[in-house]
């Protein structure tokens, strides 16, 4: 691997791997898409790597050729392989970030082009998601029981709502009895992907919530949502 030949090789794949990434599904050069431009790439420094060895060789050994085409073949049908199923990978991976990541959503495009946000069940048996309120990051609890997003008070701060400029007033009921509550408006929550705008929300006083609750009037939103086992799938429009 150490001839000036293997390198030239190396750097066209590269070359090539590096293109198909950057255009994402988009790729193509003239009349070839990107699974051509592969197989194209992956030919040629095949081509080079062991047609130009021979050239070069002062003693050819057809041992040696066959060990090189092989090495070089495999590396090919990887390299082919990976761009034929890059969305299965990344699929795969973001699955993968999901177990490791709690309240990490999972992002997937449907054969539809719908596009599906998935949720892991948290330890303690509830959905919880990140995402972010006016661009200040926060964790969501998922609760259909909740009619409204509603917001702790150290949230809404960070969302730039003022404490003394909030008016506790709205009276609604929870687990722990009836809470005065505020209303404000946001300009944008997000939940991985999804982004809604103009959410009306209620901010809870101090010490009475502990995590930002993501209501009904943001999932009514969505095209659906459901529960499969320990996923909850969040659906977009289309």
């Amino acid at each position: 691997m150490g001839h000036p030949l293997a390198w030239l090789g190396i750097a066209i794949l590269a070359l090539a791997a590096l293109y198909l990434a950057l255009s994402g599904g988009e790729a193509s050069l003239g009349p070839l898409q990107g699974g051509d431009i592969a197989r194209m790439a992956a030919a040629v420094a095949l081509l080079i790597v062991i047609g130009g060895g021979i050239v070069l060789s002062r003693s050819f050994q057809i041992g040696a050729a066959l060990r090189y085409a092989v090495v070089w073949l495999v590396i090919a049908l990887v390299l082919v392989l990976a761009y034929s199923y890059r969305a299965e990978f990344t699929m795969l991976g973001h699955r993968i970030m999901g177990e490791l990541v709690p309240g990490l959503p999972v992002t997937a495009v449907d054969s539809h082009g719908q596009l599906n946000v998935t949720v892991r069940r948290a330890p303690g048996g509830h959905f919880a998601a990140r995402g972010s309120i006016n661009g200040s990051p926060t964790t969501f609890l998922i609760d259909t029981g909740a009619s409204r997003l509603t917001l702790t008070a150290q949230s809404a701060e960070a969302a730039g709502f003022a404490p003394d400029g909030l008016s506790f007033v709205v009276p609604v009921q929870t687990a722990n009895g009836i809470v005065q509550v505020a209303r404000v408006g946001l300009d944008r929550v997000e939940v991985g992907p999804l982004v809604f705008s103009d959410v009306p929300a209620f901010v809870a006083p101090s010490g009475a919530l502990s995590t930002d609750l993501l209501g009904v009037n943001v999932l009514d939103r969505l095209e659906s949502y459901e529960v499969r086992g320990d996923e909850l799938v969040l659906r977009a429009h289309r």
